[in-house]
């Protein structure tokens, strides 16, 4: 009952929201800059740029790496793009900063796998999250602009995986998308793929009921929580051992109740093919505190597609893009940046920034 639901909505998107995709989300492509894979910055390999966000107070963008605490403690960049009408000029990693867990000390090997930041210019703070702890749950941190420890989210219990493999997230489809609320209310998360008890894995024929699930930030309560049907997987896989997968890897709230949503879709021997979508939670059912939702009558956020990047469009070689974050505004128009995660593969992935102008409307 529950897919029958969400394809039909997922079909029926409204008149507002294609209207809304139309007049808003016109991006146009202005450039990239590329880094290496095992780029070294003051002995620690750069890389796993798994989550980015703006400071445009300070001019600044913070980027999450997704190290595992393996190569280096697991941390976050504070870096510059030189952004300008002919595209992208630069990159200058200003500093680099240790996140730190709850006793002052540097996370341990494989006890947390960072994906996602926001920085908080009201609180002074980052909001970040891992899509596993050393228990194999996720989690949701703040911390000080330096990575000091801060405060833990309590997680649903829903999200935490159990002995038995029937509830939670699935491993590495986690808590891959983060956005604060435009008025600083509310911090959202979304997993990358549906919780075991709520549905399968996107395949290639059928998307994957993902959850966005919302904390107000000073009580750090859940809020609100909404299902997002991921779409299917781009292609086959034409490479041994034929992996290919498609996932939710960033969220970007617009105003209240409307998000940019990136899907991330990969299949070895072919690439990568990324679509950025308007969302719409208007409408869609409030599943807050739901233990499981396969059994319910669920109406999912509308989405409405805005951009594809497949393989040399562009003229890009798309590599694994798991950010997205405002930019600065450029001869009056609003910038959107992406960027990948290379995971510190140095067979043919690298670290990429890709920035788009919009217009001014969304200003």
């Amino acid at each position: 009952m529950f897919k029958k639901l969400v394809l039909a909505a997922a079909l029926s998107v409204s008149v507002q929201s294609l209207a809304l995709a139309d007049a808003m989300m016109k991006p146009a492509y202005l450039g990239e800059i590329v880094l290496p894979s095992g780029l070294m910055i003051s002995g620690v390999e750069f890389g796993g740029i798994s989550g980015l966000d703006y400071d445009a107070e300070e001019g600044v963008f913070y980027a999450i790496s997704d190290d595992r605490s393996e190569k280096a403690p697991a941390r976050f960049y504070r870096l510059k793009l030189a952004i300008e009408k002919d595209g992208v000029m630069g990159v200058d990693i200003i500093s680099s900063h240790v996140l730190q867990e709850e006793n002052g000390g540097p996370f341990a090997p494989k006890t947390i796998d960072p994906e996602a930041i926001r920085f908080d210019a009201s609180r002074q703070s980052v909001v970040w999250s891992s899509e596993r702890d050393a228990a194999g749950n996720p989690t949701l941190y703040e911390a000080g602009p330096d990575g000091a420890f801060k405060r833990s989210f309590a997680i649903p219990e829903a999200y935490l995986p159990d002995a038995a493999g029937e509830r939670g997230i699935r491993n590495n489809l986690g808590f891959e998308g983060l956005t604060l609320s435009v008025d600083g209310d509310t911090v959202w998360v979304a997993t990358e793929n549906a919780l075991v008890q709520d549905g399968p894995k996107a395949t290639l024929e059928a998307g994957s009921p993902s959850r966005i699930l919302g904390f107000n930030v000073e009580s750090g309560e859940p809020v609100a929580e909404y299902v997002y049907e991921t779409g299917p997987i781009h292609r086959k896989s034409e490479t041994e051992p034929y992996y290919n997968d498609n996932g939710l890897t960033e969220i970007l709230e617009i105003e209240a109740g409307r998000f940019l949503a990136v899907e991330r879709s990969f299949a070895l021997g072919t690439g990568n093919e990324i679509n950025l979508y308007l969302v719409e939670t208007a409408g869609a059912s409030d599943i807050l505190g739901a233990e499981s939702i396969a059994d319910r009558d669920v109406t999912p956020v509308r989405k409405a597609h805005v951009l594809k990047i497949g393989e040399g469009d562009f003229g890009l070689d798309v590599d694994n893009i798991e950010a997205v974050s405002w930019g600065p505004d450029v001869v009056g128009k609003r910038t959107l940046v992406m960027a990948s995660d290379n995971n510190f593969n140095p067979n043919g992935q690298f670290s990429q920034f890709v920035v788009f102008t919009l217009e001014p409307a969304l200003n």
